[in-house]
């Protein structure tokens, strides 16, 4: 990871990503993986409350929405 912002893990998450990360860093981490989703004025409180977990949580989230984006609808 960089220090000035995480990698969001591109595959399955075997071990808990490292490093910390500010709430603001976290917050656009999540944006970037929310982007397009059309979040309402509940949806962004929620990703912000989000941004306040620790770090390797965030991202393993983040990981999950970037992946199941990429793969497309459920068949």
């Amino acid at each position: 990871m960089s220090a000035g912002r995480p990698a969001v893990p591109a595959g399955p998450v075997e071990e808990a990503p490292e490093g910390f990360f500010s709430r603001s860093v976290l917050e656009r981490v999540l944006e970037g993986a929310l982007a397009g989703a059309g979040l309402g004025a509940y949806g962004r409180k929620i990703a912000a409350w989000m941004a306040g977990w620790d770090a390797s949580t965030v991202l393993t989230v983040a990981s999950w929405v970037t992946r199941a984006r990429a793969e497309g609808p459920a068949r």
